[in-house]
């Protein structure tokens, strides 16, 4: 029988005045020390479960526009540096 790497990682998100914005936790298989797979696999998750049109019937598509603007562009800055920490102001 094969046995699951499954590991648990939980985090937060917080602003420039530490209040909280989001919490979470995820669960799942993880082949790496410290679950950066697990994390980006969550990412592509939490993505794909984005359902465009709601932002459109709600007239938000700006926020929709800005969300994935600074998706895009963190995900630029990841991808230039070996080691990023940080995020896109």
């Amino acid at each position: 029988m094969e046995e699951l790497n499954e590991k648990k990682h939980s985090f937060n998100m917080e602003d420039n005045t530490g209040r909280l914005i989001v919490k979470g936790e995820i669960i799942g298989e993880s082949e790496l020390e410290f679950y950066d797979d697990l994390k980006l696999k969550a990412v592509i998750a939490l993505i794909n479960s984005v359902d465009q049109q709601n932002f459109e019937t709600a007239g938000k598509m700006d926020v929709f526009n800005d969300y994935m603007r600074e998706i895009e562009e963190t995900l630029s800055e990841v991808k230039k540096h070996s080691r990023f920490q940080g995020e896109i102001i």
